[in-house]
């Protein structure tokens, strides 16, 4: 029998586990005022905590993350992504910013993150609690597959027939790159911001200027933390394989799907993070990581000068690149 997750007790668990990281990460050693909010967009928890800052920078940063979901959310009928799967083409200056370089990371892994999966996610409804798809619908929305279709002419972009794009792989990563850009024309002195499985460290804590730490969550443990991965600013995104999933006749089936096959990514890998000045690099990269597995996904990392923590079936932590992680 297939098991549902019931979406108000994940939003609940979620809520709970980001106000543990939050509290983690900063409520201690700090001679800084802050202010906190929590909120939910993108399908997710949204949670900061500004040092230095008001509650109109809060608001202003929590209007940024719902800005962008306005505008790369596809289940929004009024998106520019939506725009650009109903009609194969869309006029978007900042949707061109974020394709192009989603794009990028779409070549540079040869296709283990790809954008134009947007059939196959509607098949599999993970968003709405899971469904085990007919291999026979599998096997038509994967003609749909190929971000080589996909062009950027200026402000447009355009995809092939019948293709959707989907940009939940980036998007968190990418709401995190906007809070940034807000908190830089700000007076606020040091932000964490945590959008899902994405977390931006933004300036000081403190006056000493002590490093950040952010929690990486257990990939089997919902109350344990796996980690801590240290750093001055930046980003950190994990992508594993107990996000989203479901069970079917003794099977466990994850969110993160595996462009060629249009199956679940079965690398060995069941937690993927990554650490790199950019949110929706960090983000996309840990899904084409998580697909590839460990050996390719290290030298894409490396490929990026950004750094991972792997965590494989048997919960062997693997470090690569440019990153700072203890237990």
């Amino acid at each position: 029998m297939k098991a549902k997750p019931n979406l108000k007790i994940f939003a609940a668990v979620l809520l709970a586990a980001v106000l543990a990281l939050l509290l983690f990460i900063g409520r201690r050693h700090t001679d800084y005022t802050y202010i906190e909010q929590n909120g939910f967009a993108m399908g997710t928890v949204v949670s900061q905590k500004l040092y230095g800052g008001t509650a109109e920078d809060a608001a202003a940063v929590a209007d940024a993350v719902s800005d962008l979901e306005q505008l790369l959310s596809r289940h929004l009928d009024n998106s520019a992504v939506s725009a650009l799967n109903r009609t194969g083409s869309s006029e978007s200056a900042a949707l061109a910013e974020i394709v192009t370089d989603c794009l990028d990371i779409c070549t540079a892994s040869g296709g283990a993150f790809d954008i134009t999966v947007g059939a196959l996610c509607d098949l599999w409804d993970f968003d709405g609690g899971g469904h085990l798809p007919d291999a026979a619908d599998i096997a038509a929305a994967l003609e749909s597959v190929g971000y080589a279709s996909v062009a950027i002419g200026g402000d447009a972009v355009t995809v092939g027939a019948g293709q959707k794009v989907d940009l939940g792989a980036a998007g968190k990563g990418a709401a995190c790159d906007a809070a940034r850009a807000y908190l830089e024309e700000s007076g606020v002195r040091g932000a964490v911001v945590s959008v899902g499985g994405s977390v931006l460290v933004y300036g000081a804590r403190n006056r000493a200027g002590d490093k950040w730490r952010v929690a990486i969550r257990h990939p089997r443990k919902n109350d344990e933390f796996l980690g801590v991965v240290t750093l001055a600013s930046g980003c950190v995104s994990t992508s594993g394989d107990y996000e989203k999933f479901f069970e079917e006749d003794g099977v466990r089936y994850h969110h993160i799907l595996d462009p060629k096959t249009g199956y679940p990514a079965e690398s060995g890998l069941i937690s993927v993070t990554v650490v790199c000045d950019s949110g929706l690099l960090s983000d996309a990269l840990s899904t084409a990581c998580f697909v590839l597995g460990k050996e390719q996904g290290a030298a894409l990392v490396e490929r990026f000068g950004a750094g991972a923590v792997f965590v494989d079936a048997d919960l062997r932590i693997t470090t690569v690149g440019n990153v700072e992680f203890s237990q």
